[in-house]
């Protein structure tokens, strides 16, 4: 059976039928295909012991759409979206506090090879569709270290912070994350793409912030990880005890690699790979 075409009208209906049975807590699910197959993630079980293979996953924020959600879902695993294809239906999750309604798409990937390059990230092609996460046995396999995909901005944000230390760090922090960069509604009102031609692009850090102290929706990690970046990029002060004490571990890591670039310390990288 082909998936329904994925529409604007589609996602509108999809989310405001939600909300009027009284259901906002939205998440996405990717079902990538290739080959005739659907690429499955290992995800740890709750004692660290065993694990499940589900689609790749991830909420829906304030002020994304279904489709924007998807992006970053998909880059945590050290993928890029070629193509959203379809739409193959939702499921919910009742929770002690809310129902979580996760609405599941077909998309492609810009290369599916990719997904082998990350050490440890446990994955597996299946080649039935119709078989929901939930329904595929647990097989144990090796816990997953996400690598997160290129947004497509990252070339021209290095091109321009290149040679200043502290403006190459907060624009790497900001492109590991791998989230608003993937978000329409910040790189279309917070960066500057010059009009030459020369293949720059640059962040309005106070600009983000000043939107981020009043109307940009994101989750507490996200606030914390641009307020980061902002102040390594741009001198914006941050309350680094809030700060730090409030990012999962793979942002932890980013934000350490982030200071020692800062210091001098640069990885091997795009920032220095075509000085």
């Amino acid at each position: 059976m082909t998936p329904p075409a994925v529409t604007g009208r589609l996602l509108h209906d999809l989310v405001t039928h939600s909300h009027a049975e009284g259901i906002t807590a939205l998440g996405v699910e990717a079902a990538i295909e290739h080959d005739d197959a659907v690429l499955l993630i290992a995800e740890p079980g709750p004692d660290f012991t065993e694990e499940t293979w589900q689609l790749p996953a991830g909420p829906v924020l304030p002020g994304q759409t279904l489709t924007d959600a998807l992006h970053p879902a998909v880059a945590a695993i050290g993928l890029a979206i070629g193509e959203i294809t379809g739409y193959l239906g939702h499921h919910d999750h009742p929770g002690a506090r809310m129902t979580t309604r996760v609405f599941r798409f077909t998309v492609t990937v810009t290369d599916p090879g990719a997904i082998c390059r990350p050490a440890g990230t446990g994955h597996r092609w299946a080649e039935d569709l119709d078989c929901p996460p939930a329904d595929v046995a647990g097989v144990p396999g090796p816990v997953i270290t996400p690598a997160a995909a290129e947004p497509p901005l990252a070339a021209q944000l290095r091109a321009w912070a290149r040679g200043i230390y502290p403006d190459e760090a907060g624009a790497e922090l900001l492109i590991g994350h791998a989230s608003f960069l993937h978000r329409a509604d910040f790189t279309s009102r917070f960066i500057n793409i010059p009009g030459d031609g020369a293949g720059l692009a640059a962040i309005d850090w106070p600009a983000a912030i000043a939107a981020l102290d009043h109307s940009l929706p994101c989750s507490g990690g996200e606030n914390r990880m641009l307020r980061l970046a902002a102040s390594l990029a741009a001198g914006i002060p941050v309350n680094l005890r809030d700060a730090l004490t409030g990012i999962d571990d793979r942002g932890i890591q980013l934000v350490i690699k982030a200071v020692q670039h800062a210091a001098g310390h640069r990885p091997p990288s795009e920032f220095h790979d075509h000085l």
